[in-house]
């Protein structure tokens, strides 16, 4: 299944998907033309040698509540989830290891429990409010309960897991359930939080930061990058600013 991802990098940057139908709304972000679609009309590579990144397009869902993620997959756990997404998974991952980040290992719960390991990804968020651009760190709109502080983890590329589809027998990619950015572990999420973070609700202690989050369906560009030192970290700049 790696092998396949890898593969995909290849084809996707060789070839370009067509274009959705239709014009983007008056608020819609768009994407520089140097950034190169990987897959899907919603998520691309910035190749500047700078700082490479993958950006994907997605929407605010939620804005209230306890969280078991901050992005998941449309259509799979909005409930629990700031963002959802329409960007392949295995694409968001293939994006990454363009970017030099490494895959570690996800979540282990047996025989003992290990946390998330993988490179630490950097999180910024871009979108537009009262005809202006706003930019934030992802970290800003997720709350711990206990610390009653925004989060103050980075998330790391756990780079989820592959397994044998019992009715297929074909290798599947477990992000492809939903669990793209989580913040109660799961040993199917691409990027997790390196430490112990349960999903039991009688143990979540992350919550949406309200106060930060702009409205539900605002559109947002989620940009992931490898962390760099706080002197050469590139903020999400660079972005079409015509509505």
């Amino acid at each position: 299944m790696y092998a396949s991802i890898a593969l995909c990098i290849g084809l996707t940057l060789s070839a370009q998907p067509p274009a959705e139908k239709g014009k983007p709304a008056a608020e819609a972000l768009r994407p520089e033309p140097g950034w190169r679609e990987l897959g899907s009309p919603h998520l691309w590579f910035d190749p500047d040698p700078k700082g490479k990144r993958v950006i994907l397009r997605a929407r605010v869902v939620l804005r209230e509540g306890v969280l078991e993620h901050l992005l998941c997959k449309k259509g799979t756990k909005e409930h629990e989830a700031i963002l959802a997404t329409t960007a392949p998974p295995q694409m968001i991952h293939a994006g990454l290891v363009l970017t030099g980040a490494k895959p570690g290992h996800p979540v282990q719960f047996a025989p003992k429990f290990e946390p998330p390991a993988g490179t630490p990804i950097a999180i910024e968020l871009l979108w537009r409010a009262d005809g202006k651009l706003r930019q934030s760190n992802a970290r800003q709109w997720v709350w711990d309960e206990k610390t009653k502080t925004a989060l103050k983890l980075d998330w790391v590329f756990a780079g989820s897991l592959v397994y044998e589809d019992p009715v297929t027998k074909k290798a599947a990619y477990a992000a492809d359930e939903g669990d793209l950015i989580t913040v109660a572990n799961f040993a199917s999420a691409i990027l997790d939080l390196p430490t112990a973070s349960s999903a039991n609700d009688a143990d979540r202690v992350f919550t949406a930061h309200t106060a930060q989050i702009p409205p539900i369906g605002t559109e947002v560009f989620v940009a992931l990058s490898p962390r760099r030192a706080p002197s050469t970290e590139k903020p999400v700049t660079g972005v079409n600013r015509s509505p």
